[in-house]
C-alpha cells in the first residue's frame, strides 16, 4: 500500500509541476504582456526622469560628517 501511495504522490506532484507552469504562462501573458505594449506604446524611455545634467559624473551630493560620526560613544547612545 505505501509503495502505491508514493507513486501516486510522485505522478500528482508531475501534474502539479504542469499545472503550475501553465498558470505561470498564462498569468504572464495575461498581465505582463499589455502593460509592457502599452509601456512601449505611451513613452519611448522610461528610465529618463529629468534628473538633471546628462554629463555630470555622479548626481550624489556630498554630506557634512558630524564631529562626532567616529566615535563610539555616538553609537552607543542612539537616540
Amino acid at each position: 500500500m505505501k509503495k502505491l501511495w508514493r507513486g501516486w504522490k510522485g505522478v500528482v506532484h508531475r501534474i502539479n509541476d504542469v499545472i503550475a507552469f501553465v498558470l505561470m504562462a498564462f498569468t504572464y501573458v495575461i498581465a505582463v504582456t499589455p502593460v509592457s505594449l502599452c509601456f512601449k506604446v505611451v513613452n519611448n524611455d522610461l528610465i529618463e526622469r529629468g534628473l538633471g545634467d546628462p554629463r555630470l559624473e555622479s548626481y550624489w551630493k556630498t554630506v557634512k560628517r558630524e564631529k562626532m560620526a567616529d566615535d563610539i560613544r555616538r553609537v552607543q547612545r542612539q537616540y
